[in-house]
């Protein structure tokens, strides 16, 4: 038996494949199986995969039709023969000790899940650490999603963690498979620990996040299936209610839900938001018989979460329009004159011309 099964869903990232790949095959910690599932990709990725299994006996290719993120993961668990199981996106890569530090650690604490903290890559060799691990829980510690309910508050990223296999075997935890679904990874997440996974957390930066491509905030976006994001959120509540922990979740995941589902629908383009903004009414709707006292949010999201509820979506969309009438102009007053003084950078603008002193 491998100490961690690392599974990696494959779909049109022959751009990248080979350099995450091989950042899984140079772990430290070398026994490893590594099941690579090519999802029906159209270029060159299951051809690549079967290169390198062929040199090396840990990889162990799956090939199957077009089915989807869910299905692909669910392929590789269920053929996964290890200890733990890791998921590595594979567009991204990962640092070469990442595997040895998670495994280390869940066995010294006898942790069900070990979380690390990644880093965004914004293209141009920059990384830009997320620093989000740290603000849950110190490290050495375990604890279980009620004495911590803050394990929801940032990033689910399935992905910077491994998972006892028998723990996901006991209470058949897979990834959600419908292919037109966005963010499947919100039921997974919720399902893992509301089970009651005992968690532990290391702070390192362990895994590097591609995210340099479409990162401006103000692009539309075209694509139907996130108005799929409400729909996984409210998945995610249904299995932390029926777990009796959604009393102690409920103020942190409704901060998640609406960072993420809400968040997006600010850039979807108008074709999208209606459809996008009833998947949210059902979401948020009940709030109000839920006792919800908004711990986590601010005013500004507090008034837009008042729209969803009263089912008011010109409301919100004018309110939408002003708020990026507000940041073009903000960005256009900028670019004639800013001036930031502090300890990092001195930087004075005028008319697009810029001085700095670092």
């Amino acid at each position: 038996m491998a100490k961690v099964s690392i599974i990696m869903p494959t779909y049109n990232v022959e751009k990248y494949f080979r350099q995450c790949l091989e950042s899984v095959i140079n772990q430290t910690l070398e026994d490893i199986e590594i099941i690579p599932v090519d999802d029906g990709s159209p270029d060159n990725c299951g051809k690549i995969m079967d290169e390198y299994a062929a040199k090396d006996c840990r990889i162990k290719p799956i090939h199957q039709q077009n089915g989807g993120y869910g299905k692909a993961v669910n392929a590789g668990i269920n053929a996964a023969t290890g200890e733990y199981i890791g998921i590595v996106e594979t567009d991204d890569w990962i640092e070469p000790d990442m595997y040895e530090k998670l495994y280390t650690r869940a066995k010294e604490l006898d942790a069900d899940v070990c979380k690390c903290d990644f880093s965004y890559y914004l293209g141009k060799g920059k990384l830009n650490p997320c620093n989000a691990i740290k603000e849950i829980a110190p490290e050495n510690v375990v604890f279980t999603i009620k004495d911590n309910p803050f394990i929801m508050k940032y990033h689910v990223s399935i992905w910077s963690a491994i998972y006892r296999k028998s723990y996901l075997d006991k209470f058949n935890i897979r990834v959600e498979e419908s292919r037109s679904a966005s963010y499947q990874d919100m039921p997974f997440a919720a399902l893992v620990y509301a089970k009651g996974a005992k968690v532990t957390l290391i702070h390192d930066h362990l895994i590097n996040y591609r995210a340099e491509e479409g990162m401006d905030s103000s692009t539309l976006r075209t694509d139907s299936r996130l108005k799929m994001m409400p729909v996984m959120c409210g998945i995610a509540k249904e299995i932390f209610k029926e777990n009796d922990c959604w009393e102690e979740v409920k103020e942190i995941a409704y901060w998640h839900f609406y960072n993420c589902a809400v968040g997006m629908w600010f850039q979807t383009d108008e074709v999208n938001k209606p459809a996008h903004f009833d998947e949210l009414h059902k979401l948020f709707g009940n709030i109000p018989n839920e006792n919800i006292k908004f711990k986590y949010l601010n005013r500004q999201k507090r008034k837009v979460i008042k729209y969803i509820i009263n089912n008011d979506y010109q409301g919100l969309l004018k309110y939408s329009k002003f708020k990026a009438f507000k940041a073009n102009l903000r960005k256009f007053r900028q670019k004639l004159i800013s001036i930031r003084l502090n300890k990092r950078e001195q930087k004075i603008t005028i008319l697009g011309l810029s001085w700095r002193k670092n």
